[in-house]
């Protein structure tokens, strides 16, 4: 509750009037009584660590602190990666990992850096979590050697990193995950386009280029964007187009994500945590994801079918129109599909469609629906096997134990 809230609670229930500070020391206090001063949280995060690598042997923690001139030890950072959570990316997840940073708003001050996964549903999939005094390139560069560590990742080949613009972030995955795709947040990018460029046209011409799945359609959006603004075209042409539009993105990698929303999902869920001192941060991060990975561990066995229920309806979504389009045989496996002008090349048995929708996403195109249609298959049939039960099933497979309280 904000002290001004309490100032007029107090008022209206004990017909007392008290000023802004008085409630805001009253409430300190009350909260310094529930969760224990700041210091001692500090203070106690080796042994915090320490209660996580007892009940969850080979999960990883590491703090990182100053030396002070006294010899003291200061805190500066604190890593945590269950082993339950590692096993189940490795197992069940795609290779892509969006990497994000958020405030702590409450007396702990400092940054909370995450890595976050997509699992088999498309759903958030928390991997590990970093908190440290500010989000800077030093600390990317922790987090991010720690990360390679504990998840096999080595050069980064085959991975897919989807951020933010931060330099000491992008620094960092340059020089630590050599062959990564690094993708930047399209959302990002549109942000600071927009304070030089704005109007509904510029963010039409934007979300175009972005979208764009080859490069003659992202072109041809960008040459109208020359002819409406030359300025506003270099603008973008200097952002690394091949990092936030979907015309440049590697295939095979089952996401055609242009956004980080997954790591800002998470960061709203555990919003009211981040209000709290350190311990208690830890502690509402480890009881949230515990909680979800027992819920996802058996929600699965209600689901109908061998495919995730997120996936089918995107699937839908995207075919929803698909009989507008005309097939025509080529092979028994090879077909154009045509809409007016506008004509594709679909290999059923390759499993491909020259708009590279369907191998960016691992999800049947509208025109590769528009063939199995044709040929009176299922599109369901030939989505990528990253969006099984089976692989959710595995992400989930193991379990985080539960930690013993401060007294133990």
């Amino acid at each position: 509750m904000k002290a001004r809230e309490m100032k007029e609670e107090i008022k209206k229930k004990f017909l007392c009037i008290v000023s802004k500070g008085q409630c805001y020391r009253a409430n300190r206090k009350a909260q310094e009584i529930l969760t224990g001063k700041l210091s001692e949280h500090y203070a106690r995060i080796w042994e915090y660590g320490g209660e996580i690598i007892r009940s969850n042997p080979s999960s990883t923690t590491k703090v990182g602190f100053d030396i002070k001139e006294d010899g003291s030890s200061v805190f500066k950072r604190f890593y945590v990666c269950f082993k339950a959570i590692k096993d189940g990316w490795i197992r069940g997840c795609r290779r892509v990992i969006g990497l994000d940073g958020c405030f702590l708003k409450g007396q702990c001050k400092g940054e909370l850096l995450t890595a976050i996964g997509r699992d088999g549903n498309n759903q958030v999939y928390p991997i590990a979590w970093f908190v440290v005094d500010v989000e800077k390139k030093d600390n990317w560069e922790w987090f991010i050697k720690l990360l390679v560590k504990d998840l096999g990742l080595e050069l980064g080949e085959g991975l897919t990193i989807i951020s933010d613009q931060h330099k000491g972030l992008v620094e960092a995955v340059k020089e630590n995950l050599a062959l990564v795709e690094h993708r930047q947040c399209a959302r990002h990018v549109y942000v600071n386009f927009k304070k030089v460029y704005n109007g509904i046209d510029y963010k039409r011409h934007f979300w175009a280029a972005s979208m764009s799945t080859t490069e003659s359609s992202f072109l041809e959006t960008m040459e109208e964007l020359k002819d409406m603004n030359g300025g506003a075209y270099d603008n973008l042409m200097e952002r690394n187009p091949r990092s936030w539009s979907r015309a440049f993105y590697k295939e095979g990698r089952a996401c055609e994500a242009v956004e980080n929303g997954i790591s800002e999902s998470f960061n709203s869920v555990i919003l009211e945590a981040r209000t709290k001192p350190l311990l208690t941060i830890l502690e509402e991060l480890i009881m949230y994801v515990m909680e979800r990975f027992y819920r996802m561990s058996t929600i699965h066995l209600t689901w109908m079918g061998d495919v995730c229920p997120t996936i089918l309806t995107k699937l839908d979504d995207w075919c929803t129109d698909m009989r507008l389009w005309s097939v025509v045989a080529s092979d028994t496996n090879v077909f154009e599909v045509r809409l007016g002008f506008e004509s594709f090349q679909v290999d059923l048995g390759e499993q491909f469609c020259t708009c590279r929708l369907w191998e960016i996403s691992g999800i049947p195109c509208i025109h590769a629906c528009a063939a199995m249609n044709h040929t009176q298959q299922q599109p369901k049939t030939l989505i990528s096997s990253w969006f099984s039960k089976e692989k959710f099933a595995k992400t989930y497979k193991g379990n985080i134990k539960p930690l013993n309280g401060s007294r133990m």
